[in-house]
């Protein structure tokens, strides 16, 4: 059966300079190093803003004035749709303990917390949403782990349309069910329930804008800091969007096919809540490639694939926002790290630094050593050296997380040689350091996988094609329903079985 896996996933975060300081080991050959500090040239990888703030801003105060914060999101729970019919769908939703072959997606390593997605409303093993890029509220305030009081994970999806032919055709978009449509999941830590909210951009810059559409993209990095999240748009840039201005539509429930603002009323997608894009950042041009071959086997010299992002804060002012690329059978992805203001600056508090207009970027990296990573991350250690760890996807069980650094020439850890991580493959990792007082150094990762069902693959032969699986976590897997792959977990930082391998 044809193990489900998506392009250009990911999202993490990074973690304290006292924390890390002592997980450096110093490179143990000549080899040539496997992540090389990049000189950019005057605008490279730079980004324009295009700020959407008074849209949002009118929206917010004129048209969806049903205002919701983060606790709503999290704790309402709906029993009927707008119309007042009992509408299940609307419930709000539970994580769960995984069970059976789904434990498959989770680490070989002893874990902190270990969830799968509701089964009732088949978040598990939809082969129409797939999670992408993961973020958490840990190091979002950088204090107690909390967000407007609540500790929250927030994961990115994407949805899916099919292909109809042997040309690789896709179904038509209708309304909602377009490819790539994007929605954000809010899960609270405290009781596992979730909900998924509507990314939603202004039709307009405008002051006076009235409306708004839905958010497409692959979502594979997500970043949060403060009141912002930070979306990757995986050939044009990153887009932002503000919690602060959360909003509840008018129109709500199951099978609705309608966005936006129609004769005075709005509606989502279904969903009750919209999250409303306030900035979006944009480099110059798009990439020859961003697919698992670069295109020709070579990236972009000058425009980047922004496959997965970071947060690091560590090494002292500025803090950098740090994404990378994703290429699955090409070596040489850029990681590049954008300096982000704190929230206390009088400038742009909270965004990303702006220097004539384009983006200030801190440093970049060419990783000559690395294909296939997933997601990544970086920090500052207590002795000054700069460090990266990576999550490299693999088919086979288990995927491989790995640490290096500037400098490192150690032989690059293979799929084949075995992992020390997640199977279904692995999309995101997040770092959450503290739970109100108490120190937990968790490392979060994000599945996405599943076994495509023997129903599934007779209606879709073109999509789910009946093809050898040996080796892979699939491998056998002959049910007539669709397998979950699909966990949300968390493992030690400095759990030795994470971090020993490069």
């Amino acid at each position: 059966m044809a193990l489900i896996r998506t392009l250009r996933p990911l999202a993490v975060l990074a973690a304290t300079a006292a924390l890390f300081g002592g997980l450096t080991v110093q490179p143990a050959t000549a080899d040539d190093p496997v992540v090389s500090k990049l000189t950019l040239g005057t605008d490279q990888f730079k980004m324009t803003d295009t700020s959407y703030e008074s849209a949002t801003n009118n929206l917010y105060n004129n048209v969806l004035t049903n205002h919701v914060d983060l606790t709503d999101v999290v704790t309402t729970d709906f029993t009927k749709n707008s119309s007042g019919a009992t509408d299940t769908w609307m419930n709000l939703r539970s994580m769960r303990a995984c069970a059976g072959d789904e434990t498959k997606a989770l680490p070989p390593v002893t874990k902190k917390v270990a969830w799968c997605w509701s089964s009732a409303h088949a978040d598990d093993n939809t082969p129409r949403w797939f999670p992408q890029g993961m973020s958490t509220t840990g190091t979002a305030d950088g204090g107690d782990g909390a967000i407007q009081g609540k500790h929250v994970t927030a994961v990115a999806w994407h949805y899916k349309t099919f292909k109809t032919d042997s040309a690789g055709d896709l179904e038509a978009n209708d309304g909602c069910k377009t490819n790539n449509l994007l929605k954000l999941t809010f899960i609270d830590r405290d009781t596992g329930k979730y909900r998924h909210v509507l990314l939603a951009e202004p039709t307009s810059t405008s002051s006076s804008a009235s409306n708004f559409k839905f958010v497409t993209g692959h979502g594979g990095g997500i970043a949060w800091y403060a009141n912002y999240i930070y979306v990757t748009d995986t050939a044009h840039g990153i887009r932002v969007f503000d919690i602060n201005k959360m909003a509840k539509v008018d129109t709500y429930g199951s099978g609705l096919n309608s966005y936006g603002v129609s004769g005075g009323t709005s509606s989502a997608c279904g969903y009750p809540y919209v999250l409303p894009e306030v900035h979006y950042y944009q480099q110059s041009g798009t990439p020859d490639s961003c697919a698992a071959d670069a295109g020709d086997g070579t990236p972009d010299a000058q425009q980047l694939c922004y496959s997965w992002l970071s947060l690091d804060k560590t090494g002292g002012s500025p803090y950098k926002l740090v994404t990378g690329e994703w290429y699955g059978s090409a070596a040489g992805g850029r990681v590049v790290r954008y300096q982000l203001n704190p929230t206390s600056a009088s400038t742009y508090p909270g965004l990303l630094n702006m220097s004539g207009g384009k983006t200030v970027i801190q440093d970049a990296y060419t990783l000559p050593g690395y294909w296939g990573l997933q997601g990544g991350m970086t920090w500052t250690d207590s002795a000054g050296l700069l460090n990266f760890a990576f999550s490299k996807g693999c088919g086979t069980k288990p995927a491989v997380f790995s640490h290096t650094w500037v400098g490192d020439t150690r032989a690059v850890t293979s799929c084949a040689s075995g992992g020390n991580w997640a199977v279904g493959s692995p999309q995101a990792l997040s770092y959450w350091p503290k739970l109100d007082a108490t120190q937990v150094d968790e490392l979060w990762g994000l599945t996405e996988g599943i076994c495509a069902g023997t129903s599934l693959r007779a209606s879709y032969p073109y999509e789910f094609p009946a093809i050898s699986e040996n080796g892979n976590a699939c491998d056998g897997y002959n049910g007539t329903d669709n397998l979950s792959l699909r966990s949300v977990f968390a493992v030690g930082f400095t759990d030795s079985a994470v971090q020993n391998l490069h």
